[in-house]
């Protein structure tokens, strides 16, 4: 059966631009000096790479006196609401799906987050399983996260299944261990010359999603 697993954020959905809308909002409310600080809170939540990370951080560098439980919470109520699913990229998942394809998003991050984002952007209708980590108890490029996305898809890893995603480190890496296809979404970043240790060649670099959906379904003909 053909299968396609798509990473969620900077894949699928803009996390970038997510974040910082949010950054402005945490600033505003937690953050001495407000707004103007968002530009900081973005560059400590990408360096931290997980929502406890950034809040002991925050706590610390700001000297921020609400306790965890709250900035956690906040995170959970408002970060979710700031991601957009595009059009084409809805569209594009139910052309697949439509033809007979099995899709899963397959995503780092606590269940809480991700989960809401893919709620609030209406995706759940347009695949069969989002795996999270937190969930799942691995994250990528741990290969049980794919066994487990595979388990819920109904289908057996192998080549004829592709992983998308923008990290070559958790995506490329991941997908191809599991005996995946790859693409990977560059962004207009160029593939380095010598691969970090670990980490596979893709099968195919793209700058863009929609590039990556036409070659999935490209692929249904091969």
């Amino acid at each position: 059966m053909r299968f396609a697993f798509f990473d969620l954020d900077d894949t699928l959905v803009d996390a970038k631009a997510a974040l910082r809308a949010w950054s402005l909002d945490f600033a505003a409310e937690y953050v001495p000096g407000g707004p103007d600080a968002a530009a900081d809170v973005f560059l400590r939540v990408v360096a931290a790479e997980s929502w406890p990370g950034f809040v002991a951080d925050a706590r610390a560098h700001y000297g921020i006196t609400a306790p965890d439980e709250e900035l956690m919470a906040q995170v959970a109520a408002v970060f979710p609401g700031k991601f957009v699913l595009e059009h084409q990229v809805r569209r594009a998942l139910t052309e697949l799906r439509g033809e007979g394809w099995r899709l899963g998003v397959v995503t780092n991050g606590s269940t809480a987050v991700q989960q809401a984002k893919v709620d609030s952007v209406g995706l759940r209708p347009h695949v069969d399983a989002v795996i999270d980590s937190e969930a799942a108890g691995h994250r990528k490029p741990h290969r049980r996260i794919f066994e487990i996305a595979a388990h819920e898809l109904g289908v057996e890893l192998g080549p004829h299944g592709w992983m998308v995603g923008d990290r070559l480190d958790k995506d490329i890496a991941g997908g191809a261990a599991a005996g995946l296809r790859t693409i990977w979404i560059s962004q207009g970043e160029a593939l380095p010359e010598v691969m970090p240790e670990g980490v596979s060649r893709p099968t195919h670099v793209v700058a863009t999603i929609a590039e990556a959906f036409a070659i999935v379904r490209a692929s249904s003909s091969v």
